[in-house]
């Protein structure tokens, strides 16, 4: 019980209508409180991505889905990691969350590769990879 609600992100990721960019909504306030040093995010990043390897592992192995659709962990975390080489403006999260959610629904390659990673890194890895490379873009866009 305790993985599903971590990975549906207490329950938020039930939400009936596009439950990945509600999932990106809930990363907002953590890249406001944290995403003001590099390490602190790559830190918190970590933590993220193992928490929610373990939570969306369970969920998987319960549900027999390789990616279900209410859990949002994986949004967090990406967009969370967005934020890895520049310190958040209300410009850039605005900018971040479009670029992030065009990258996650998109999946240009390599992002797609990682998706067919097995249980909670191949639903994990692919929004990790997306926002890193959102990182680059953001950087890129802002310096």
């Amino acid at each position: 019980m305790l993985q599903e609600l971590i990975a549906t992100g207490f329950f938020v990721g039930r939400f009936r209508y596009a439950p990945g960019t509600v999932g990106t909504l809930l990363g907002i306030p953590l890249v406001y409180l944290f995403a003001f040093k590099w390490w602190l995010v790559a830190i918190l990043g970590i933590f993220l991505y193992l928490v929610g390897f373990w939570a969306c592992s369970y969920v998987v192995d319960m549900r027999k889905e390789s990616d279900p659709e209410d859990v949002i962990i994986d949004e967090v975390l990406g967009y969370f990691l967005s934020y890895m080489l520049i310190e958040p403006t209300l410009e850039s999260i605005l900018v971040g969350f479009f670029t992030f959610r065009l990258l996650d629904i998109f999946k240009p390659y390599p992002i797609n590769l990682f998706e067919k990673l097995p249980k909670g890194h191949g639903v994990m890895a692919d929004d990790a990879i997306a926002g890193l490379i959102n990182s680059v873009i953001l950087f890129f866009l802002f310096h």
